[in-house]
């Protein structure tokens, strides 16, 4: 399989949000842009982030808040 666990950077660790991550959709509205994830269950998260490195060797997705 070619999933990836989803992560964000908060104070200089990566905190874990969703494991088994297959989809990464990114949407930019009035509001701003926001990413949302799917994984192999079908369950989903939206996060209002940005992508900070993606590793396909360690199958990780890190994430950033855009404020930052």
């Amino acid at each position: 399989m070619c999933e990836a666990n989803a992560y964000i950077e908060e104070e200089g660790r990566e905190v874990l949000v969703m494991e088994g991550v297959f989809v990464v959709k990114n949407e930019t509205g009035t509001s701003g842009s926001r990413v949302i994830l799917e994984n192999i269950f079908g369950e989903q998260r939206v996060l209002e982030a940005d992508i900070s490195r993606v590793s396909l060797m360690e199958h990780k997705i890190i994430f950033r808040d855009p404020a930052s």
